[in-house]
């Protein structure tokens, strides 16, 4: 059935990648901190892997574009990611933990990138919209994270380790029904890889994408931990990734009505300046039912900004070059922010306050907003000493 419905495929598939994401995002750092970990450790535990997969993600992209698939380097990444969670949850000694993390995340980050570049390009082949396929990993991150909720309530977040198997089982056994994309008659070599690096524009939109994206990465990886501080449980960390994600989906799915793919920056300012309301409320709040009410907003924010930044990448590379640049991308607006907001992040929260850390999130936001606001006023004026010498 799935073979004869690649879109299905497709989409049961994003399903089950985003319930591991959903898995290590939302309860991996209550389990850490279940088992002694301090706030700083966890930051440290999620920086140090993530680094790994700065190196990790050009890699892989460079890989898909160069053997031109998708399919079968996510059945490797998935490989590597079944074997590193089965590692994790035998170790107890913190630097082992580290060195099975580092592992982890040497495939796990590079799923995500890679799945969504599939998805991409089979939306393009299939002439449908990317959003309704992407949809289906915010409906597997909502849903799982909810049903996780319940469970670990009822269970302990101490019993982790087997619905974490049993997912990335299903993403891998999914991956063998998935169709291939097409990558483009070319093939890319290493001197092309070395221009990508030297267009000036393109750092320019990564350097202000990075400012944005940051609090996107420290809000994954502290939300949890701030629900907790005031007054939430396991049950509340479910509906919260519930709620936010599910609005995710919605806008997601909804996006051949509002996105239109001829202005994306746009839609990266709109992002920007709700990313900035969204943390300085986050920041006031004293309740967790209130933060619940405030998490409605992660769907206006995260897909806004999502769709803009990949409709504005992809316009701008050639087709052999989708998949690396889609993976520097990654690394850039999802690894070095994971890292750099995770460390700092942490000691932050530990040494001042949720509060804290979430009006510096708001700062940092409004930096990239503005950021983008001089960028697409420098391209338009670009355009018209264009048509001007035309």
């Amino acid at each position: 059935m799935f073979r004869r419905s690649p879109l299905l495929s497709l989409k049961m598939f994003l399903f089950f990648g985003a319930a591991i994401s959903s898995m290590v995002v939302s309860f991996l750092p209550l389990y850490f901190q279940n088992n002694g970990l301090s706030k700083s450790a966890i930051g440290m535990f999620f920086a140090l892997g993530t680094a790994v997969g700065l190196f990790a993600q050009p890699v892989w992209g460079f890989m898909s574009d160069k053997f031109k698939t998708v399919k079968k380097i996510i059945i490797v990444v998935l490989i590597g990611i079944l074997i590193g969670i089965l590692w994790i949850f035998q170790l107890s000694s913190l630097a082992w933990l580290f060195a099975a993390g580092s592992f982890f995340f040497f495939f796990f980050t590079a799923l995500n990138p890679l799945s969504d570049n599939l998805a991409k390009r089979i939306a393009d082949e299939e002439k449908v919209s990317f959003g309704s396929i992407r949809s289906w990993s915010s409906f597997g991150f909502a849903i799982i994270s909810l049903a996780s909720g319940f469970y670990f309530n009822k269970m302990g977040v101490g019993s982790l380790a087997i619905p974490m198997i049993i997912v990335a089982g299903m993403a891998f056994l999914l991956s063998f029904t998935l169709k291939d994309a097409n990558s483009g008659a070319k093939k890319v070599n290493l001197k092309e890889v070395g221009q990508f690096f030297k267009n000036r524009t393109l750092l320019t939109f990564f350097l202000l994408s990075f400012f944005i994206f940051l609090t996107h990465r420290v809000n994954d990886s502290f939300i949890s931990l701030y629900l907790f501080e005031i007054g939430g449980n396991e049950m509340l960390v479910g509906w919260l990734w519930f709620i936010g994600v599910l609005s995710e989906a919605i806008l997601f799915i909804t996006s051949f009505l509002w996105f239109r793919s001829e202005s994306p920056i746009k839609y990266i300012i709109i992002a920007g300046f709700l990313f900035t309301i969204r943390w300085t409320m986050v920041g006031f709040v004293t309740e967790p039912s209130v933060l619940l009410s405030i998490q409605v907003m992660h769907g206006l924010c995260f897909a806004i900004m999502y769709m803009g930044a990949i409709e504005y990448l992809y316009n701008a590379l050639p087709v052999e070059m989708q998949a690396t640049g889609h993976m520097v991308f990654m690394g850039i607006a999802f690894s070095i922010t994971n890292i750099i907001g995770s460390s700092v992040g942490g000691f932050i929260f530990d040494t001042f306050s949720g509060s804290t850390l979430y009006f510096s999130l708001a700062v940092c936001s409004f930096i990239g907003t503005v950021g983008f606001i001089l960028f697409s006023m420098k391209e338009k004026t670009q355009k018209k000493v264009e048509v001007a010498e035309c």
